[in-house]
């Protein structure tokens, strides 16, 4: 991590970078997914040093891959960390399921989202939707969203807030409202425009070590 960088990307624009980054420049899917789960850990214990309960909530696709790394990474450090699904975490495909399965070796609590299931938690990690998002969030992702924003922990983001839309900064029927957002590869418009500010928190950025 390192301070924000001037240079914003639309959404699509950040996948085209992370298609680059994997297929010219040979750095595999799953690796910057490790990497972006470890510079959300590490920011995570720098920011609530003294949370011991941290309660990931994972949405379907490489959004809820990163959540499982931080999962991962929570009980190999010896913290009480568990996952809230919201998508049968068995049906993803690539990285996301890889993550899935490390998690599930490193034993890590997982279960269905509920209400109750967050009771408890000292942070919550938002990793149920990322960037893709073109449309309002309904049914169980939008009370999940409710939910985490209800609760009295704080709400800490990966990527962007779910609900949020990257290019514009418009909510989409309901969004995360975090305490910190930690941005992966580019930085997004929609989260210094719209609704982004009041969402996201205090923004940090992670480069995965992608080459300039």
């Amino acid at each position: 991590m390192r301070d924000l960088p001037f240079a914003l990307y639309r959404a699509a624009q950040v996948r085209e970078l992370d298609r680059i980054a994997i297929e010219e420049r040979g750095i595999p899917g799953y690796t910057l997914m490790n990497r972006a789960g470890a510079a959300a850990f590490t920011l995570l214990r720098q920011r609530w040093p003294d949370a011991r309960r941290i309660t990931v909530v994972c949405g379907g696709g490489n959004n809820g891959g990163d959540g499982y790394v931080v999962a991962r990474l929570a009980r190999q450090a010896g913290l009480d960390a568990r996952v809230l699904t919201l998508a049968n975490p068995a049906d993803p495909r690539g990285d996301a399921q890889t993550a899935w399965r490390d998690a599930v070796a490193a034993d890590v609590p997982m279960a269905p989202f509920t209400v109750a299931g967050c009771n408890g938690a000292e942070v919550l990690v938002d990793a149920i939707l990322g960037t893709g998002l073109e449309r309002d969030v309904s049914g169980p992702w939008r009370e999940a969203i409710e939910a985490m924003n209800a609760h009295p922990a704080d709400c800490f983001a990966l990527d962007i807030p779910s609900g949020l839309h990257a290019d514009t900064g418009a909510v989409l029927g309901a969004a995360i409202r975090a305490a910190a957002t930690l941005t992966f590869i580019g930085l997004k418009p929609g989260l210094f425009t719209g609704q982004g500010p009041a969402c996201c928190g205090a923004v940090h950025f992670a480069d995965l070590d992608a080459p300039p």
